[in-house]
């Protein structure tokens, strides 16, 4: 991926950068406010910063088409970007509306008085952030943040309200600041609770995700779980053709369960196969792994989303992607709605700050349940925003697990 900053006095001049430069393929990665020239966080011009990234191939491409065009034609597309250059391409309105969350974030930040700066810098306890003078306690708390994986602005964010919230005898109990610090993320982080289901009313569940992330495996998991234990009737669909053999493993999944598997190949076969089966109270979706980069795919992807209507989409990402790959990933499956996440591979990793990250920063994208191995049915669990919190904090998986048995 190609990675420019775009500096601007406001945010929408900024993305007209971004636009004019990579065009309607563009990924914004990060926003944030700062003062120009300024003396110690003092006077100085406000400045907008945007992050955008866009993919080599994708440019390449459209580079190309834009060479074989005629004189006239190109006269017509410069035209046309210029006209354009204000908004951003209906598929990427999702992540426009995150850099637009993060401008809103900054600025009640700037409001309190607190300076970002690049790259972020450790602060030392009894020290400041601008004019903003920090109570003892508070370095420790930005360094457990940063280590843990939170993104800068949640991170300050954060210190702010601490800051104004806790007396330093407070900041300095290392019990009562695990609890208070726990209780407070947790309020940050949105989850969903467990797939809803009526009974006498067919409900169809697809899972997306990029390829590797254990999206059959997880479906094999919750459809143990709703089938075997909570007794509800269950069918599996795959179109996962592009792997070879994936389809032979969902079906072995369903022998094993007594629970039926069909195989689909055109968004036409997907729609008889729900017509043939609304008898049935819930039918899980396998999609094809794909690659989050390749427009084709997620074309062909929709096509298959808008086979039925309506359809609860849940993506499914390893907890072991990094922040900004995430967001990316989130921007280019925005084609099709998202109404949950489910995070896999818990056991792969000790650092949680993306599931913090994602919670705040996707625009209100609820975590739906959490896999922590491979096992079926056991290795999954109902999202919990203080389960979550503590896994940010302490990054204690080991002991959660115990804690569960």
């Amino acid at each position: 991926m190609k990675i420019k900053k775009f500096e601007a006095e406001t945010l929408q001049a900024a993305l007209a950068k971004v636009k004019k430069d990579f065009g309607p393929n563009a990924v914004i990665l990060q926003t944030k406010r700062y003062r120009k020239g300024s003396f110690f966080g003092l006077f100085g011009k406000e400045m907008t910063e945007v992050t955008a990234g866009i993919d080599i191939n994708i440019e390449r491409q459209s580079q190309q088409q834009i060479s074989n065009e005629p004189p006239s034609r190109l006269r017509n597309v410069s035209m046309q970007s210029t006209i354009k250059s204000v908004e951003f391409s209906e598929p990427y309105n999702k992540i426009e509306d995150l850099a637009l969350k993060n401008d809103i974030l900054l600025r009640e930040l700037n409001e309190g008085k607190i300076l970002i700066n690049t790259p972020l810098r450790p602060i030392k306890d009894g020290g400041s952030i601008g004019p903003i003078s920090l109570k003892n306690g508070m370095g420790k708390i930005q360094k457990l943040l940063i280590n843990n994986g939170v993104e800068e602005n949640l991170v300050y964010r954060t210190l702010q309200n601490l800051n104004s919230q806790l007396s330093e005898q407070q900041l300095n109990n290392k019990s009562f600041l695990e609890h208070y610090l726990c209780d407070y993320l947790a309020e940050l982080i949105q989850v969903s609770g467990p797939i809803k289901i009526q009974k006498g009313t067919s409900k169809v569940i697809a899972f997306i995700g990029a390829t590797g992330v254990g999206k059959t495996t997880t479906i094999a998991k919750l459809a143990a779980k709703l089938s075997l234990i909570e007794g509800y009737s269950v069918v599996l669909v795959s179109a996962d053709t592009y792997r070879i053999a994936a389809d032979m493993q969902l079906k072995k999944y369903g022998e094993i369960m007594g629970i039926p598997v069909e195989i689909v190949l055109t968004p036409l076969d997907f729609k008889k196969v729900i017509n043939k089966h609304v008898d049935k109270d819930i039918i899980l979706f396998d999609t094809a792994g794909r690659s989050p980069r390749n427009r084709q795919h997620l074309t062909e992807l929709k096509s298959f989303l808008e086979a039925h209507s309506p359809i609860e989409i849940h993506l499914v990402m390893s907890a072991v992607t990094k922040y900004y790959d995430a967001l990316s990933i989130i921007n280019n499956f925005g084609l099709v709605p998202i109404h949950r996440i489910i995070f896999t591979k818990l056991d792969e990793t000790k650092n949680y700050g993306l599931l913090l990250n994602l919670s705040v920063n996707t625009g209100g994208i609820p975590i739906s349940y959490l896999t922590t191995g491979q096992t079926v049915p056991d290795d999954i669990e109902v999202a919990d925003s203080k389960t979550i919190a503590r896994l940010v904090i302490k990054g204690d998986f080991e002991a959660w697990i115990r804690q569960k048995d």
